[in-house]
């Protein structure tokens, strides 16, 4: 007994030994790791970094670490936590966040598109568990009712960025055609009606067309008031104001006659002739001249933002009201990772893009007097310094992306109430009377599968007015059938009426 008490003091003291080296070994001091002192003496502990990744469209703007520096000197004041901002090319996006999780690389908070996938997968923390003690101003900015849409199963895995939660829906057209050919928007009240305007352009403007697709997708859209519950097998109609029961959307007699009514304008040359299978970008092809304008989702303040993309002004007028789903709450959101060793911290942080003024405006805009400055009597209002544009600045953010974007300052030729009428906006919006519902599709992943395959065989040329609907609309319906969607929507059916029981529907 002696003898094992001997050796383990022996190795103890080795190990003590080699600690003891390790702690005089400059960088790679363990004390200074572990803590700092503060500057009464005390003793405090070291601020915990937050590796947060999140999806990029352009190239790495080259003052980011500038703008993290700045975000740092705040939170790490106010919270003792510093982040690391990791932009990842759309392209590799999924890629190098599966590698990232599987690998256990340090990955703390994502944002992300996928919100259900993501959750399902594992890869994002319960913070509904700690909330309430961490995230308080989240679930304030938000309301109760956007949050609650966060929750699968009852708790939730991620918050939405504050933007347009709502959406409503029409169609944009180039200002310089509506007055060189005086074209009356107000007489545009129904979808039949943008044929008014789509003959005009047909016949003054030759070269170019009425309408072009969704940036690669098809020309109606979601344009509806039904309620997709994720992806369209089987629906709510009138977003559930009437009643729960789920349907076959393409089976409806309204879906066949939005059909109808773009295959009209396609044959009378109101749609590009390749629109199910051009893949341009809607901003471009308006820009080139080949469409006067296109459909989508809109908000306020969209005409501007539409302007400066496409680089000339544009009108909008809507025919849809604005309504609030689980999919327009959820198709862009933040989440803690799985992996992460703090997650109670990471949520402080996320706290704080929340409801810290100052670092929402260094997310969105950058550094003041170097990538902005304040308009002058406007106090809200920001441009571009002096020598510096959209093409030089060095850096750019995703507002839509980074927490509450209502607390950001807004740019020069934007509506300065604009976030004030979005916030309306989503207040006001028609809420879908399945507002949190998430479908979980495994029970059915076989059938989704090939029901998936089945759309992308036929949407797209239907929604796009190129294929026959007499006679391709009755194979696409059959087609569905015999992949499944009845077991889907039945499937749907049961969990819908689960959730709306737990939640008083």
């Amino acid at each position: 007994m002696k003898k094992k008490f001997g050796w383990l003091s022996a190795i103890l003291a080795l190990m003590i030994l080699i600690a003891a080296c390790g702690t005089n070994s400059g960088s790679d001091n363990t004390a200074e790791k572990a803590s700092e002192s503060n500057e009464s003496g005390e003793v405090s502990e070291a601020p915990y970094e937050v590796v947060y990744a999140f999806p990029i469209f352009q190239s790495v703007p080259k003052d980011l670490n500038l703008v993290q520096d700045e975000i740092n000197k705040i939170s790490k004041a106010k919270i003792n936590v510093t982040v690391k901002l990791l932009p990842i090319s759309i392209s590799a996006w999924t890629n190098q966040i599966n590698l990232m999780m599987t690998s256990g690389e340090k990955l703390d908070m994502l944002a992300h598109f996928d919100y259900s996938t993501q959750v399902s997968k594992g890869k994002l923390y319960p913070i509904g568990d700690i909330m309430e003690q961490y995230g308080k101003g989240i679930i304030d900015a938000l309301g109760q009712d956007y949050y609650n849409a966060t929750k699968i199963n009852g708790k939730s895995y991620g918050v939405p960025s504050i933007r347009d939660l709502a959406q409503d829906y029409g169609y944009i057209i180039r200002k310089d055609l509506v007055e060189k050919h005086n074209i009356d928007l107000s007489q545009v009240k129904t979808y039949e009606d943008y044929e008014k305007i789509f003959s005009v352009i047909k016949a003054k403007e030759p070269n170019m067309v009425g309408v072009t697709n969704m940036s690669g997708n098809s020309v109606l859209g979601t344009y509806s008031t039904r309620d997709s519950l994720g992806d369209d097998f089987g629906v709510l109609l009138n977003n559930g104001q009437t009643d729960f029961e789920i349907v076959n959307w393409f089976a409806t007699d309204e879906y066949a006659q939005q059909l109808k009514t773009i295959r009209k304008w396609y044959q009378a040359g109101y749609i590009l002739k390749d629109a199910a299978q051009n893949q341009e970008a809607t901003q471009a092809i308006i820009k080139a001249g080949k469409a006067a304008g296109n459909f989508s989702h809109m908000k306020p303040g969209f005409e501007a933002q539409e302007s400066r993309g496409i680089g000339m002004k544009v009108v909008a007028v809507r025919t849809a009201p604005a309504v609030a789903k689980t999919s327009t709450v959820t198709n862009v959101m933040l989440g803690v990772s799985s992996n992460a060793e703090k997650p109670e911290k990471v949520l402080q942080f996320l706290n704080l893009m929340y409801t810290d003024k100052d670092i929402v405006n260094l997310f969105d805009w950058g550094i003041e007097g170097k990538h902005y400055v304040k308009m002058e009597g406007q106090d809200n209002m920001i441009k571009y310094p002096d020598g510096v544009d959209g093409d030089n600045v060095g850096y750019f953010g995703y507002g839509w992306m980074h927490g509450n974007q209502f607390l950001s300052q807004v740019f020069e030729g934007d509506d300065p109430e604009v976030f004030i009428k979005q916030a309306e906006f989503n207040k006001t919006a028609v809420k879908s009377k399945a507002l949190g519902f998430t479908f979980n599709s495994e029970p059915v992943k076989t059938e989704v599968a090939a029901a998936t395959g089945v759309l992308q065989q036929f949407r797209r040329g239907l929604e796009s007015g190129v294929l026959d609907v007499d006679k391709e609309l009755p194979k696409f319906i059959a087609k569905l059938k015999d992949a499944g969607i009845d077991k889907i929507m039945e499937e749907k059916q049961k969990q819908l009426d689960e959730w709306a029981k737990a939640n008083g529907n």
